[in-house]
C-alpha cells in the first residue's frame, strides 16, 4: 500500500476537530475478502522509466532523485515509509535505476524495486556521500516533490556544484494519465468501497457515536479485503466537509454523511455518501436533490478538452442558481490514483484540457453550519468522447436508512 493516502492527508484536520477518523493501522481482512487483481508487471515499471528518463532529459535533468513516497511506488513498486535511513531511487537519464538502501535492507526490497542495481550502506556509513558519489559529475539533478527538506539539504551538501531542482513536473504529466489496468483498480475499489457503505448502513442504530460507525465501516472494508479509512458525520456535524468536533450519538432525522475509500494494489476509491436516518425533511430533500443536479451537471463537462474549471463552473452554477451558492465552500473534484488526492485538479483557474485516462472524482456539496451538510462524491475516467467511464456507482435518489 502506498504511503500517502488521504488518510495520511487529513489526519492532522481530523485530530485537532475531534472527528471519527478511521485507526491508522493495519486491519487484518476477512479471511471471506475477495482477492485482489493481479498486480502491474514489471514492464510496466521499467515503461515509465523510459518515459521519465525523457521527460527528465527534455528538462535538462541529468538524474532523479526519488525517497519513498508515492512516486516511488509508481515508478519503481516500491511503496515503503520514510524513516532516518535513506532509501532512494536514482534514475539517470543516460543510464540505470539506482537503489540506494541499508544493507540490511537489500534482501528485502529486492523482492519487489523494479531497479537494475542495488547499493547498499552500512550502520556506520554516511548513506549522502553514497549517493553524491552515485551523482558525480551530473550536473542538474531532480528532486521529487514531497523529497523532505533535511534530504534535499543534505544532498545538496553532499553533491557539492550539482544543481537541484524539483522535479513535479516531471511526475504529473506521466501520471495523470491511468491505463487501462490502472483504472481497473480503482473501479474495483470503488465497488468494494461501495458495498462497504451499504453494509455499514444496515449495521447503524440509533444511539451509535460516529466512532462506532467508524468502526464498523473499517470492519466492513476488511471484510472487503481493504484497508479503507473514512469520515463519519451526523446530523450538524455533516456540515463540517472534513470533520467535526462531537461525538455525536445518532438519532432519527439526523443527517449521515460517509466519505470513505481504501486502496486496490495501492490505487485508491474516494467515495461519499449523504443518507438520512429514519425520516427525511423537506428540507434536507430539497438541498439533496439539488446536489445532486449539481454533480451531474460537472459530469456532463467531463471529456477529453473540457477543462477542471469548466466542470466547476458547470457543478457550481447549478448550485448558485438554486441559491445555496455560498454553501458550496471548495472545488468540485481532484484526480486520483496512487494519492488520493492528485492532480488534476477541477477548480476555478484550472484551465488545463483534460485527456483521456485522467481519473477524477467530481463531489459538489452544500454545507449549512448548525443544520446539515449533504454531499455526493463518485469516481470518473476521462474518456476522448462523453460519457465518462464510471469508476464507483453513482446513487440514486436521497435514501432513508430505516431507523
Amino acid at each position: 500500500m502506498p504511503v500517502w493516502t488521504r488518510r495520511g492527508l487529513l489526519a492532522a484536520g481530523a485530530l485537532a476537530t475531534g472527528a471519527a477518523f478511521l485507526p491508522d493501522r493495519a486491519h487484518a481482512a476477512s479471511p471471506t475478502a475477495p482477492p485482489p487483481p493481479p498486480p502491474l508487471p514489471a514492464d510496466v515499471f521499467r515503461d515509465r522509466q523510459t518515459k521519465l528518463r525523457a521527460a527528465a532529459r527534455a528538462r535538462g535533468i541529468d538524474a532523479i532523485f526519488v525517497t519513498p513516497s508515492t512516486n516511488l511506488a509508481w515508478s519503481a513498486n516500491l511503496a515503503i515509509g520514510r524513516s532516518e535511513r535513506l532509501t532512494a531511487l536514482l534514475l539517470f537519464t543516460d543510464g540505470p535505476a539506482v537503489l540506494i538502501t541499508p544493507s540490511f535492507e537489500e534482501a528485502n526490497h529486492k523482492r519487489n524495486a523494479v531497479v537494475d542495481e542495488v547499493r547498499t550502506w552500512n550502520e556506520d556509513q554516511d548513506p549522502m556521500a553514497l549517493t553524491a558519489k552515485a551523482l558525480a559529475g551530473k550536473n542538474t539533478v531532480g528532486i521529487e516533490g514531497s523529497t523532505a527538506y533535511s534530504a534535499v539539504s543534505a544532498l545538496g551538501a553532499a553533491a557539492g556544484s550539482a544543481k537541484l531542482i524539483e522535479a513535479t513536473p516531471v511526475f504529473d504529466p506521466l501520471r495523470m494519465i491511468k491505463s487501462e489496468q490502472e483504472q481497473g483498480f480503482l473501479r474495483e475499489a470503488g465497488r468494494r468501497t461501495n458495498l462497504t457503505i451499504e453494509a455499514t448502513h444496515k449495521r447503524m442504530r440509533a444511539g451509535m457515536t460516529e466512532s462506532e460507525v467508524a468502526r464498523i465501516l473499517h470492519e466492513e472494508f476488511a471484510n472487503q479485503g481493504i484497508n479503507g479509512w473514512g469520515l463519519v458525520q451526523f446530523g450538524p456535524s455533516s456540515a463540517l466537509p472534513h470533520g467535526s468536533p462531537a461525538e455525536r450519538r445518532l438519532a432519527k432525522g439526523d443527517v449521515v454523511l460517509i466519505d470513505c475509500g481504501g486502496p486496490v494494489r495501492g490505487y485508491s476509491s474516494d467515495v461519499t455518501r449523504t443518507v438520512a436516518f429514519g425520516a427525511a425533511s423537506d428540507e434536507l430533500r430539497k438541498v439533496y436533490g439539488i446536489v445532486d443536479k449539481a454533480s451531474l451537471a460537472g459530469i456532463g463537462v467531463l471529456k477529453a478538452g473540457a477543462t477542471g474549471e469548466e466542470a466547476d463552473r458547470a457543478a457550481r452554477k447549478v448550485i448558485e442558481d438554486a441559491g445555496y451558492g455560498q454553501y458550496f465552500t471548495h472545488r468540485l473534484g481532484h484526480g486520483l490514483g496512487l494519492d488520493v488526492h492528485e492532480q488534476p485538479y477541477l477548480v476555478r483557474g484550472n484551465n488545463r484540457p483534460l485527456v483521456a485516462g485522467n481519473t477524477v472524482t467530481i463531489e459538489p456539496g452544500i454545507y449549512m453550519l448548525e443544520k446539515f451538510g449533504v454531499r455526493i462524491e463518485d469516481d470518473y475516467a476521462v474518456k476522448d468522447s462523453f460519457p465518462p467511464a464510471s469508476l464507483s456507482s453513482r446513487p440514486g435518489d436521497l435514501m432513508v436508512v430505516p431507523a
